[in-house]
């Protein structure tokens, strides 16, 4: 596995991946100093650039998902949430086939190993933002919901 570090307006991103897909994206508080030659990961680091910038709305960058059936599920149905939009945590429970499981739907959430490129600040509780694990919590969640809006009809 390879690794690079990024700056971003919502902090240091460390990416680690190897020759054929990005396995994560985690929040970290120190800066490394790094140079890849792996492709995906600069093809990666690129796009997340462009995110902030508002020049990139879909991921191009292949990942590698890891958790259970249930974990991929609700992962791959995130991944289906619209820049700019939102969806429940009952939205995606329903959207999966797991009309009940709409807590178990947050705790996957909140264990997604590639933020961003999984949107899974988009998705929302029914009467909050619900939370946020990555990053300054829903201070996070806020800002890349807030970016997507200011940039979603341009």
């Amino acid at each position: 596995m390879d690794e690079i570090y990024i700056k971003t307006p919502i902090g240091i991103l460390k990416i680690i991946a190897d020759k054929q897909a990005v396995h994560e994206i985690n929040f970290v508080k120190h800066y490394k100093d790094t140079q890849s030659k792996n492709d995906v990961l600069n093809l990666c680091a690129n796009e997340i650039y462009r995110y902030f910038k508002g020049d990139l709305k879909a991921f191009t960058t292949p990942i590698f998902l890891k958790g259970t059936d249930f974990k991929i599920q609700v992962y791959n149905e995130i991944e289906k949430i619209p820049y700019g939009m939102t969806a429940t945590y009952k939205q995606i429970a329903e959207n999966i086939g797991h009309k009940n499981a709409f807590r178990a739907v947050g705790n996957a959430n909140a264990t997604n190993k590639i933020p961003i490129i999984i949107p899974c600040h988009r998705v929302v509780g029914v009467n909050s933002l619900g939370g946020y694990s990555g990053g300054d919590g829903i201070t996070t969640k806020e800002f890349l919901l807030n970016i997507e809006q200011k940039y979603r009809l341009r």
